[in-house]
């Protein structure tokens, strides 16, 4: 199987992934589901999520000011008992995540990203709340670059003291969970709007043609296990990126290593 088709199925999978969680939750709660998800890296991922079901969308999208929603959020993480009391005196529900050590560099810590996430949600909310905004984005977006405006505004990174998303982090957001998410949206039976159709096909567009993100340990273990056995496509943007992550993934989920004769779809 080409790499690309790979990674268009990987992208829809994830479509699908969202959608049920639209269903259960609703759009802003599931793709804020997604996008805290995606501060954490593998590692912290549930950690993350926990967060944003600790603190869900209604509740963060209720602060007026993003500093007493990052007090909150850093309440609701456990990671400092006693400290950072939530504005208002807002009850917790639930335990505390349960976080995986160490953070690495300083910008990946869980109090960084919070931060960074937290001047985002008042904008969001301003748009319509973070399903919109993310639709209006992909609307807007002339090439895929345009779509990280709605994670790094402008008016955030030229504003002294604002902690603001990476730019290698906002892509791994646009391509795992804005562009899968916009899609699960539209393919919604229940949503007919005029603009569904440009939104399919949109999304589909841009995660075709996205730049590759940055290397991982996912991409640099699945080039040096299938590279053993296959010649490795150039990896020309983030789907042929996406599909070789999935590939590697599947020739581990069907017991074949590296050196054996086949590779599943290959």
């Amino acid at each position: 199987m080409p790499v690309g088709v790979a990674g268009l199925e990987r992208f829809h999978s994830q479509a699908a992934g969202i959608a049920l969680d639209i269903e259960a939750f609703g759009a802003d709660q599931a793709i804020w589901l997604g996008v805290m998800g995606a501060l954490g890296y593998p590692r912290n991922k549930r950690a993350f999520r926990k967060l944003a079901t600790r603190v869900d969308w209604q509740m963060a999208s209720s602060y007026g000011d993003s500093a007493e929603l990052a007090r909150l959020l850093m309440r609701a993480d456990g990671l400092r008992e006693g400290k950072g009391e939530g504005a208002y005196g807002t009850e917790l529900t639930g335990s505390a995540p349960q976080w995986v050590r160490p953070w690495g560099r300083p910008a990946n810590a869980p109090a960084s990203r919070i931060k960074a996430i937290s001047a985002l949600v008042t904008i969001w909310k301003a748009s319509g709340g973070i399903a919109r905004a993310f639709e209006i984005a992909v609307t807007n977006a002339q090439k895929p670059r345009d779509l990280s405006t709605a994670l790094r505004p402008v008016e955030l990174i030229e504003t002294d003291g604002v902690t603001v998303l990476g730019a290698a982090r906002a892509a791994e957001i646009t391509v795992n969970v804005m562009l899968p998410a916009v899609l699960a949206m539209a393919t919604q039976e229940s949503v007919i709007r005029p603009d569904v159709t440009h939104l399919k096909n949109r999304s589909t567009e841009l995660f075709s043609t996205h730049p590759k993100l940055g290397e991982n340990s996912a991409t640099k273990e699945a080039v040096v296990a299938l590279g053993m056995d296959y010649e490795i496509p150039k990896i020309r943007n983030a789907r042929d990126q996406q599909g070789l992550i999935s590939l590697y993934r599947e020739m581990f989920r069907h017991g074949i290593g590296p050196r054996q004769p086949r590779l599943p779809g290959v």
